[in-house]
């Protein structure tokens, strides 16, 4: 089966090595904290959780967790999860040992927004800013910054009567051109979100179950 072009995960890799791994991974982290503390937020009390999750990324570096991750195995997101997971337990046996030393289940589930959902949101969210970041230098670089600042609030919603014709008119184009503009930024942010998955996948049969989840995600599934 094809290999991915590893960009990411080289990243990941990179973040347990002793030369660049404290470079590497602040990346990481910039990049998925926000997942990282959803999923802790929606099974503990807000300063509970934000000590979870900096438990949980001092342990990740000190013992280069996320530099195990085997791409042979699936997908980084999926990856993660298996040790928030393992995290949470370990911090719930912490909390409250049960008499057997195993977690009551009630303790996992606490009526609180489902853990996972809200991380994969949170997940889908961070990939969904970074495309459009990119897709903002892209257009920077041609000097069309101001074009793509007045395409992007089109995105979200479908333009108002006339609003295409007077942002073209103030712009200085066609108002055919800014609707085909609109239509190439929405399949080139759709390119940039497939890039952006494909680097945290190992094989096409992983991505195509991570980009149909990651559609289900944008839909509200």
């Amino acid at each position: 089966m094809a290999r991915f072009p590893s960009t990411r995960w080289s990243l990941i890799r990179q973040s347990g090595v002793a030369t660049s791994g404290r470079a590497a991974y602040g990346e990481l982290v910039r990049i998925y904290h926000p997942a990282i503390l959803a999923f802790f937020r929606a099974r503990l009390p807000a300063d509970a959780a934000e000590d979870a999750a900096q438990s949980f990324l001092a342990v990740s570096y000190e013992h280069a967790w996320w530099s195990r991750a085997d791409e042979q195995q699936g997908s980084f997101r999926g990856f993660l999860l298996v040790l928030m997971r393992r995290h949470l337990v370990h911090l719930l046996e912490a909390r409250d040992p049960a008499p057997d030393g195993s977690v009551d289940p009630d303790m996992l589930s606490n009526g609180a927004p489902d853990a996972e959902r809200q991380f994969d949101l949170r997940f889908v969210l961070t990939l969904t800013a970074r495309a459009i970041e990119l897709q903002r230098e892209s257009y920077a670089q041609r000097d069309r910054q101001d074009l793509f600042a007045r395409l992007l609030p089109l995105l979200s919603s479908p333009p108002a009567h006339g609003e295409i014709k007077t942002i073209a008119t103030a712009l200085g184009l066609p108002a055919n051109t800014l609707t085909v503009e609109l239509t190439r930024l929405r399949a080139r942010l759709r390119k940039e979100m497939r890039g952006l998955v494909e680097d945290l996948c190992a094989d096409e049969t992983t991505f195509a179950a991570e980009w149909t989840a990651v559609q289900n995600t944008l839909d509200g599934n």
